[in-house]
């Protein structure tokens, strides 16, 4: 059989080839390959003509082509081919590119029913049939899906190249048919006879596929195998690979999925230029190895390669309650809509599907947690001031206390007259008895302000103390969707460069522990929580609810009559700002 890479396919010309040319043009790759929506998040490859090549010898084992997406003639011949045959589409030549990057992990997040699995699969075989020697491991899952992955794949090599063996009866099909003979000179002589004897007596078409509990895969003439193992580090021992497949890794337990990676790098000690491939799509939290791979690809991580097809992480949650509002940032997330599957199947699976589930598997939208930090430490950075704001002469307050009163805290939040916001940590003490005079102290010198708290447990036992003094400070009841409000304003100030704070010691500190945590029953409603149980929140809490009190309650009011700017103080100093 000819070699692919001696036949020329590709044309460095940007104009495209005649009408009626057989051969394939860069051209046709970049033009199909730019009609697609780009991902959110990706890492630039380095792909070659001959990587490029091997992606299309894959492909055409699997009975897919590229082939112009505007020409209803050619997209007709193929649906005609028996059995018929695919036209490759954008995404699939993203994804092959992105796995071309020279680096040693890659990712790959895709929505469902946009070909990610299918197209890495015609990416490795087309290595193993293009590279001799070539081997690769791959995992789903559990082992049993990863058998039946192994059937659906062999029951389509089979369709698009029988096997040469297909009239023997089924227990001599896919037999090394090496004779004893040819056997014992392989062992005196190695692999210089090895081309020459299964040239004779192995399937023409170029591989052959085991099903069976042992030796499980495809297996090449060229050396090459594509393994297929279960999702355990004792099944990887003693396997070399020059790339480690992992697919639906957000499946695997997360702690498994650490021992997994654990016992697969080593394997890709001796292979230059060997990878490991992370590819699934969202899990149900932010843990293992597969949110790992995808955090450091959203980071920039230099060493991580791939692709991120994904809504935006901040996304408002009221925006998937509406049904043509979620199609629209479907259309612009999934690059299967409109090639592989409509947007009308979509709507019928967000009208069917859990919302939380459906912005999973088809937003890649993965849930808040309370093991991430919830705060980019850099914006945070940018967000502090050097000089103290102009005092307001309005302020709005909140406090919060820690579950068992250990610690409490105060703050004050306004917006001055550009909008932006302002959260200053006024006070921040161990145990609550110094609350309610100073909650009256606070009230009765800003006047009009009040202070916002939740009317829960201590809560509400400071807030029941307040009612005995005269006169009372004037306190304002909060509920949790009011707060979750406020945590989403804090990150949406924050990302747009509105907040303002003076790197005070007790804010920094909350900053770094404070993680983000769904409301059971209520999804999409998150709000701040503690990623280190040792750590302490209440001033961030505090600096939330006056914030939300401020904009719900004295947004209206001029925020910036006020004194002269000066110079930022200490926390000792800036409390003594807030002191009757």
């Amino acid at each position: 059989m000819t070699s692919t890479t001696e036949t020329g396919f590709f044309d460095a010309s940007s104009v495209p080839p005649p009408g009626g040319s057989t051969e394939i043009s860069l051209y046709l790759w970049e033009s199909t390959a730019s009609r697609g929506i780009e991902p959110r998040f990706a890492r630039g490859s380095i792909a070659t003509d001959r990587d490029r090549l091997e992606f299309l010898e894959g492909a055409r084992l699997m009975g897919y082509e590229l082939v112009d997406l505007d020409d209803e003639s050619e997209l007709d011949r193929l649906a005609r081919m028996t059995p018929p045959r695919f036209p490759l589409q954008p995404q699939q030549l993203r994804i092959s590119d992105a796995l071309d990057a020279g680096l040693d992990e890659y990712v790959i997040e895709v929505a469902r029913r946009a070909a990610k699995t299918t197209t890495i699969f015609m990416k490795l075989i087309g290595r193993c049939a293009s590279r001799p020697g070539y081997q690769v491991t791959y995992s789903a899952q559990s082992g049993v899906a990863g058998s039946r992955r192994l059937r659906e794949w062999a029951a389509r090599l089979d369709r698009i190249t029988p096997p040469d063996d297909q009239d023997l009866p089924p227990w001599l099909r896919g037999r090394d048919r090496t004779t004893k003979a040819q056997q014992r000179a392989l062992a005196l002589f190695g692999d210089e006879l090895l081309a020459e004897t299964r040239a004779s007596t192995v399937a023409r078409r170029g591989f052959r596929i085991m099903r069976g509990e042992v030796g499980k895969g495809i297996y090449f003439d060229n050396g090459s195998q594509f393994l297929v193992l279960k999702p355990d580090a004792e099944s990887y021992r003693g396997e070399a690979a020059d790339a480690s497949w992992l697919d639906e890794l957000q499946e695997v337990d997360p702690d498994e999925s650490d021992d997994l990676a654990a016992g697969i790098v080593p394997l890709m000690d001796t292979k230059p230029g060997a990878s490991l491939i992370g590819s699934g799509t969202t899990g149900e939290e932010r843990a293992g190895l597969f949110w790992k791979m995808i955090k450091r690809l959203r980071e920039g991580d230099p060493a991580m390669g791939g692709l991120d097809y994904a809504v935006d992480p901040d996304i408002d949650w009221a925006e998937l309650e509406d049904e043509d509002r979620a199609m629209q940032l479907l259309a612009k997330t999934h690059p299967g809509v409109n090639t592989l599957t409509t947007i009308d199947k979509m709507r019928a699976n967000y009208r069917k599907l859990p919302r939380p589930q459906w912005a999973r598997e088809y937003l890649c939208l993965w849930p808040t947690s309370s093991t991430e930090t919830a705060i980019d430490p850099m914006k945070w950075l940018a967000a502090q001031v050097d000089t103290r704001p102009r005092k307001p002469a309005r302020v709005a307050f909140g406090f919060d206390i820690k579950p068992g009163g250990g610690v409490a805290a105060i703050c004050a939040a306004w917006r001055d007259s550009r909008g932006n916001a302002h959260i200053e940590l006024v006070d921040h003490r161990i145990g609550t008895d110094w609350m309610p005079t100073r909650l009256q102290e606070l009230t009765r010198t800003y006047r009009g302000s009040s202070v916002a708290y939740d009317d829960i447990a201590e809560g509400k036992a400071t807030a029941t103390e307040c009612e005995l003094l005269r006169p009372r400070p004037r306190l304002r009841a909060q509920t949790y969707r009011e707060t979750a409000a406020g945590c989403v304003q804090i990150m949406r100030d924050l990302a747009r460069g509105k907040l303002r704070h003076q790197g005070q010691t007790g804010l920094e500190a909350s900053v770094t522990v404070a993680g983000k945590r769904e409301v059971r029953n209520d999804q999409g409603v998150w709000l701040w929580t503690l990623t280190d149980p040792t750590g302490d929140i209440t001033p961030l809490v505090a600096a939330t609810r006056a914030l939300r009190n401020w904009d719900q309650h004295m947004a209206r009011a001029n925020a910036d009559r006020s004194i002269s700017a000066e110079p930022a103080a200490e926390p000792t100093d800036i409390v003594s700002r807030f002191i009757a």
